[in-house]
C-alpha cells in the first residue's frame, strides 16, 4: 500500500509539472527565456573547456598570437606578465624577470664573429605564394602580421638548420629617433626600424617551447620610400588605437622578407619579451633594407596600450653575450662544410617542398 501510494504522488507531480510547462510553452517570453537559458548553459560550459585546455597547455604557439611579438593574449609566456610589461620607467625592460643567460638581443661585433662554412644555401619555399588572407594587429606594443594559406605554408629549411622552420607572424621595432629603433645592434649602430620575423617547428597550434622557434631579422635604415612597405604603411592609420585589428588585401609575404641564402648571422639567444624564454635560434641579414622617413613616421603615429601615448620605443635593450656565446656568420661552402659535417649529426628536414637551385 505504501509503494502504491508513492507511485500515485510521483505520478500525480510528474502530470502537474508536465502540465505547467505545456501551458507555459504557450506564451512566447518564456520561450525566449528559456533558449537564452540554454545557450547561456551551452555558452558557459565552451568557455569552461578553453579555461581547461589553456590551463593544461600554458605554452602555445599559434597563427592567432605567439610569443615574441603577441605581447598580450595568447602566446608564450606568463611570468611577468602580459597585460603589465611595457617600455616605459615603471614597467620597462629594466623591470622585467627575465633569465640573465644567453638573452637576446645583442650586439653583434664583426671583429668576434665566427665563419661557419654551410654546405647548403638557405631554402625559402612558398614566400612567392599569395595567401588567402591577411591581418594587421596593434597590440599596443607593436604591429603584428599574420597570414593564412589555402595552401601550403610558408617554410624556411636548409643552411645549418636541422628542421623545417613553419612562418607563424613578424612585428616590428621602431623607436622616435632615427639612430634607434632595432632591437639588435651590429657594429655598435641601432637601426631606425627592425622586421622580426618568427618560424616553429611542428604543426600551428601544438604546445611547444621556445626551442621549436627561429627568429629572422632584418634591419631598415633611412633612404627612399620603399614600395614593399607600402601595403603595411599604407593601412597603419586604420589600426592607431590598441587592440585594433584588420584585414588588408593579401601580398606575398616575399615583399617584406628578403629571401637571403648566405652571409647571415646566427646565434643561440631568446624571446625578446617577457618572460623572454631561452633557446630561440636567431638568423640576421646584416644587409640594411630601405625605409623612408614618410614611411617611418606612419609606425610612430600608433598609440600604445593606454590609447593616449603614441609607441615611441619598442626594443629591448642589448644583452650580455657571455664569453661561452657563439655569434656565427654562415658563409656557403660545401667544401668546408662537408668536413665539419663528420663531427656532428646528419641533417634530418622532415619538409616536403621544391629543391632550392645551388
Amino acid at each position: 500500500m505504501v509503494e502504491c501510494s508513492l507511485c500515485s504522488l510521483l505520478n500525480f507531480l510528474f502530470n502537474c509539472i508536465y502540465h505547467v510547462i505545456s501551458c507555459a510553452l504557450d506564451y512566447p517570453l518564456v520561450v525566449i527565456a528559456l533558449s537564452f537559458i540554454i545557450a547561456l548553459v551551452f555558452v558557459t560550459n565552451i568557455y569552461t573547456a578553453k579555461l581547461i585546455c589553456d590551463f593544461r597547455c600554458p605554452i602555445r604557439v599559434s597563427s592567432a598570437g605567439v610569443g615574441n611579438c603577441s605581447g598580450g593574449s595568447g602566446g608564450i609566456g606568463g611570468g611577468f606578465g602580459s597585460t603589465q610589461y611595457d617600455y616605459g620607467p615603471d614597467n620597462g625592460p629594466h623591470n622585467w624577470r627575465c633569465s640573465d643567460a644567453n638573452q637576446s638581443p645583442i650586439n653583434i661585433i664583426e671583429e668576434n664573429v665566427q665563419k661557419l662554412p654551410i654546405r647548403e644555401l638557405l631554402c625559402w619555399n612558398h614566400y612567392d605564394d599569395l595567401p588567402s588572407g591577411i591581418m594587421l594587429e596593434n597590440n599596443g606594443h607593436t604591429v603584428v602580421l599574420r597570414a593564412c594559406f589555402s595552401g601550403n605554408t610558408p617554410t624556411v629549411s636548409g643552411a645549418d638548420l636541422l628542421a623545417c622552420y613553419t612562418f607563424v607572424e613578424l612585428c616590428f621595432r621602431w623607436s622616435l629617433m632615427s639612430n634607434d629603433g632595432s632591437e639588435h645592434m651590429l657594429n655598435y649602430r641601432k637601426f631606425p626600424l627592425e622586421l622580426q620575423a618568427m618560424h616553429r617547428t611542428g604543426p600551428s597550434g601544438d604546445c611547444t617551447s621556445s626551442y621549436d622557434i627561429l627568429m629572422i631579422g632584418y634591419f631598415f635604415e633611412i633612404s627612399s620610400n620603399n614600395p614593399y612597405l607600402d601595403p603595411v604603411v599604407q593601412n597603419l592609420q586604420r589600426i592607431q588605437k590598441p587592440g585594433s585589428k584588420i584585414e588588408i588585401p593579401p601580398f606575398p609575404l616575399s615583399y617584406l622578407l628578403y629571401q637571403f641564402r648566405t652571409g647571415f648571422y646566427s646565434y643561440g639567444g631568446s624571446l625578446t619579451e617577457p618572460p623572454c624564454y631561452q633557446g630561440a635560434e636567431w638568423f640576421l641579414f646584416p644587409e640594411p633594407l630601405a625605409i623612408s622617413e614618410r614611411q617611418l613616421s606612419e609606425f610612430r603615429q600608433l598609440l600604445s596600450k593606454d590609447g593616449k601615448t603614441r609607441i615611441l620605443r619598442n626594443s629591448r635593450p642589448v644583452q650580455n653575450i657571455n664569453c661561452t656565446r657563439v655569434i656565427n656568420l654562415n658563409q656557403y661552402n660545401p667544401i668546408d662544410a662537408c668536413q665539419m659535417e663528420q663531427t656532428r649529426p646528419a641533417s634530418d628536414v622532415q619538409c616536403e617542398e621544391e629543391e632550392c637551385p645551388e
